[in-house]
């Protein structure tokens, strides 16, 4: 009687140990290093071919009105604080833009290249994606200052110079667009003042209130701060301050070709070396089974029985 055999076991096919993917890959060493360093040297230099990319900052801070004993030189002689956010969505306005465009022109840049800016600030406006101006609040300044907060402005372009005279052009429009504010409301103010005057002065025309005191004294009140509307009108102020300039940056913000070349040299590494674990457990597979003795003594076996079915199967004379 025969005895069956027990199934051979494959872990030794399917289950690899760190010897053996450490036997694997020391065999494959040549070809994986190979493979990693071409990919690294690759990726260097499609880094280089990419045009270079400067980046300069400049930092401004937002002063926040507190009340005062004039009224009116706290509520109309300047801006209204601005919130949170709101610095951000003035540089990508298109009348920043336009600010900003003005005062290149007003540089040493060459025109084409402020055409090429203003195109390209252009079309940042069309698309919304912003990328060659961005403001953001300093993350060392405090969110809940009473003071005011500290912003970080950064400008994107080819050249270190070209950087440079974008973030402090940028940081000038914004000041000027500022002051246009403070101006604004002066002129509003102005006016609703103007016609609080000419409705007494129609009282008084009229004889109604022509010799009451509150009359007299809300007269002089406004007059006394329409002199002072018309005195501050070429001194209105903003509440953005400059904390630091702009300067050439040193280098490039991006590409980055020594990271580059690491990255892609790493990731060649991994898969080549995957590949290499993967076709060599496969190759110690097919030769281990090519050369079990079990299995080609049941190949025979297969082989004979079918011998025999055929010499069977032939007629007898």
């Amino acid at each position: 009687m025969m005895q069956s055999r027990p199934p051979r076991s494959d872990t030794t096919s399917s289950d690899l140990e760190l010897p053996q993917v450490a036997r694997l890959l020391r065999r494959a060493a040549l070809p994986v290093l190979g493979i990693a360093a071409l990919a690294g040297v690759g990726g260097y230099l499609l880094s280089n071919l990419q045009p270079k990319v400067y980046t300069a900052t400049s930092s401004l801070f937002t002063e926040q009105v507190g009340g005062g004993s004039n009224a009116l030189n706290d509520s109309m002689l300047r801006p209204s604080p601005l919130p949170r956010g709101g610095l951000q969505q003035a540089l990508h306005s298109p009348a920043v833009v336009k600010l900003v465009v003005n005062r290149l022109r007003a540089s040493e840049i060459a025109p084409a290249t402020i055409n090429k800016v203003q195109r390209e600030l252009q079309a940042e406006l069309s698309t919304g994606g912003f990328k060659k101006l961005k403001v953001e609040l300093d993350p060392n300044s405090p969110s809940n200052s009473s003071t005011g907060n500290v912003y970080i402005l950064s400008a994107r372009a080819d050249s270190p110079e070209l950087a440079r005279t974008l973030a402090n052009a940028s940081v000038a429009a914004l000041q000027l667009w500022d002051i246009q504010r403070a101006q604004r409301r002066l002129e509003q103010a102005r006016a609703a003042l103007k016609l609080q005057l000419d409705v007494l002065d129609r009282s008084a025309q009229d004889g109604g209130l022509s010799t009451d005191d509150v009359n007299r004294q809300a007269r002089a009140a406004i007059a006394r701060d329409l002199a002072v509307i018309g005195a501050s009108r070429q001194s209105v102020a903003g509440t953005l301050d400059v904390i630091a300039e702009a300067v050439d940056p040193a280098g490039p913000t991006s590409p980055r070709p020594k990271r580059t070349a690491a990255l892609s040299a790493l990731l060649a590494l991994l898969f080549a070396g995957g590949g290499a674990v993967l076709l060599g457990s496969r190759r110690a597979l097919v030769d281990t089974r090519d050369s079990d003795p079990d299995d080609a003594s049941a190949l025979y076996r297969r082989e004979t029985s079918d011998a025999r079915n055929v010499t069977s199967t032939v007629p007898q004379r």
